[in-house]
């Protein structure tokens, strides 16, 4: 992907803070790289740069909400790992105040990335490209507007519906229901999983064996978890076997394939493109691996979480990693493995098979299939390395291991504990053990003071 192919809307995402930071764009000429948004929709070219631009702005820079903020931040909440810095105490102690640190990066920078889509729904609209190309990028902008959509909701339940890019309506939207929030999304999900190619595709419309930019399938994954979210099993089950059929995507048995760029397991990701800081892979290997070998590291994983894992669980010998200083051993997160290297090898993987066999797992599960999630857990637990689950477990000990199979293999993975333990209820329970005085109230993330500012309509997360 060329820089020069992106175009001014990218550059808005890196610095949003508020909905309005990309309001007067245009009243400045555009750099050499760039074009103005009144071309942005004159020809297939420029127009698929527009859409490029979405998947820049999420992770060029270090510590946004697509480049490792949200992973650091609900992994420290939850009970994945925690940050040495104090930066984190806040997440790391469950304090968290509408004042803490980064937490209005987590609301304005994913409807910075649903601004950009609503200017690319609302330019193809209005623009002569041909039907089928207009179909693909529109498709690929709801789909990450669906995306930041979900991330919102779950992170502060009520958020603003917002489907224009009218700056003076956005910011004077009230929220809308979790339930309004999942319904946009679920049709949004539908539309571009029916107008999306099913091929990966790379510049001007052609194949490309990487997969950075969603495809079929990678709508479908995520409309999988959205079913799984809102309790429909039995979509959420059906869409996940539509992915898990596809033979495209594998449960390679080697754990350090995962996250590589060329896995066979990713259904998504993000590919780092950044020319400030040379051979970053993804920023969380470049936030979390020590600049060298014998350094100690500064993300720990929670002992409790350490002592769950089984011998011989080949995800502790191969995606932690030990080292040893004066006060103890601790294990650091180690999923990615580059801080920085050249050619790159590793992006930052967004969806990915095992989550959809999980998905299914727990679908079932909620139809009294229980034999059937069994073998679900059980693709996971073989890749693993462990003995393989009896068909003779009750439905509440198949509930357990479903929720320590999501732990240990999706840890550090996009808040996904954090979201798991949150809407299924059993945060307090599991989290009191790691963090002692969990309650009930601390589920809730809430508003930043500067976001509440910027709308009086907005109400504060209870």
């Amino acid at each position: 992907m060329k820089r020069k192919r992106i175009l001014l809307y990218s550059a808005c995402l890196a610095s949003i803070l508020h909905l309005s930071s990309c309001e007067s764009f245009l009243s400045i000429d555009p750099p050499k790289d760039r074009v103005a948004a009144e071309d942005a929709f004159s020809d297939n070219k420029t127009a698929e740069a527009t859409v490029l631009g979405l998947y820049v702005g999420m992770n060029n820079y270090n510590n946004q909400f697509g480049s490792a903020l949200l992973t650091l931040l609900l992994s420290s909440a939850s009970d994945d790992y925690y940050s040495a810095f104090t930066s984190y105490d806040e997440y790391r102690f469950n304090n968290i105040t509408p004042s803490a640190s980064y937490l209005d990066r987590l609301w304005s920078h994913p409807y910075g990335y649903i601004n950009h889509a609503n200017k690319i729904i609302e330019g193809l609209e209005a623009s002569s490209l041909n039907e089928d190309v207009k179909k693909q990028l529109s498709a690929e902008a709801r789909f990450i507007r669906s995306f930041s959509f979900f991330y919102l909701t779950n992170l502060f339940n009520k958020v603003p519906l917002v489907t224009t890019s009218d700056i003076n309506t956005a910011n004077t939207l009230g929220p809308s229901t979790q339930e309004e929030v999942y319904q946009f999304v679920v049709e949004d999900l539908i539309r571009a999983e029916s107008d999306i190619s099913d091929e990966y595709l790379g510049t001007q419309q052609g194949a490309s064996s990487e997969r950075i930019r969603p495809n079929k399938k990678a709508v479908s994954a995520l409309l999988s978890r959205v079913y799984l979210y809102k309790k429909d099993w039995k979509n959420a089950e059906s869409t996940a076997t539509t992915v898990i059929n596809d033979t495209r995507y594998k449960i390679p048995s080697d754990l350090n394939t995962v996250f590589l760029k060329t896995s066979q397991e990713a259904i998504w990701q993000l590919q780092t493109v950044n020319t400030t800081t040379a051979g970053v892979n993804t920023w969380e290997g470049f936030t979390i691996v020590p600049a060298t070998a014998t350094a100690r590291g500064y993300y720990n994983v929670y002992q409790p979480t350490l002592d769950s894992y089984e011998a011989n669980d080949k995800r502790k010998d191969n995606w932690l990693k030990p080292y040893t200083i004066a006060s103890g051993t601790f294990y650091m997160p180690y999923k990615y493995k580059v801080r920085t290297g050249s050619p790159v090898t590793e992006y930052n993987t967004v969806l990915r098979l095992a989550e959809q066999y999980l998905i299914r797992a727990e679908a079932r599960l909620n139809q009294g299939k229980t034999v059937d999630a069994i073998t679900d857990i059980n693709v996971i637990r073989e890749r693993a390395g462990l003995t393989l689950l009896p068909n003779t477990l009750s439905p509440e000990e198949t509930a357990l291991a479903l929720e320590k199979e999501r732990h240990l293999e999706l840890l550090g993975e996009w808040g996904h504990r954090w979201f798991d333990l949150a809407r299924t209820n059993r945060a307090v329970a599991v989290l009191s053990v790691t963090k002692g005085n969990f309650t009930q109230a601390d589920t809730k993330i809430p508003i930043a003071e500067s976001i509440l500012l910027s709308n009086k309509k907005l109400e504060q997360n209870d």
